[in-house]
């Protein structure tokens, strides 16, 4: 009886995976190339298992049209998104970075960085513009 309620499940799971592909595949995020650089910084490391170099961070900001400096921003202010680790060699993203990935996941669909036009996004001559993906 487990066995056949355990397939069951993992039969639900690959159900509830494809719908939710084909839906994300249906859904157009609108969002101005600011709103996503700052987010696309934040989502890269988190899916870095949350923790990156200074010098990888400063790749990811290159990457998304920033400039490595823009990135103090995450350090700064009462809620930091980033901040050092106790040896200084690397950053870790916070709680509040954390939930501001899952917030624009929730908004934008978890595939969102997937679905960037990098043409754009990573131009750095873009202007702050609307774009969707």
């Amino acid at each position: 009886m487990n066995s056949i309620v355990n397939e069951l499940k993992e039969i639900q799971a690959k159900v509830t995976a494809l719908i939710n592909l084909l839906e994300s595949e249906n859904k157009s995020s609108i969002a101005t190339v600011s709103e996503v650089r700052k987010v696309a910084v934040l989502e890269e490391v988190f899916r870095l298992g949350g923790i990156a170099t200074p010098q990888e961070i400063s790749e990811i900001a290159k990457k998304y049209g920033k400039t490595p400096s823009s990135t103090a921003g995450y350090y700064s202010g009462k809620k930091p998104s980033m901040e050092a680790t106790e040896d200084r060699s690397a950053r870790r993203i916070t709680d509040t970075g954390i939930k501001v990935v899952e917030e624009t996941r929730q908004l934008w669909g978890e595939d969102w960085l997937d679905r960037l036009p990098m043409d754009i996004i990573g131009n750095e001559h873009t202007p702050d513009t609307e774009i969707s993906f």
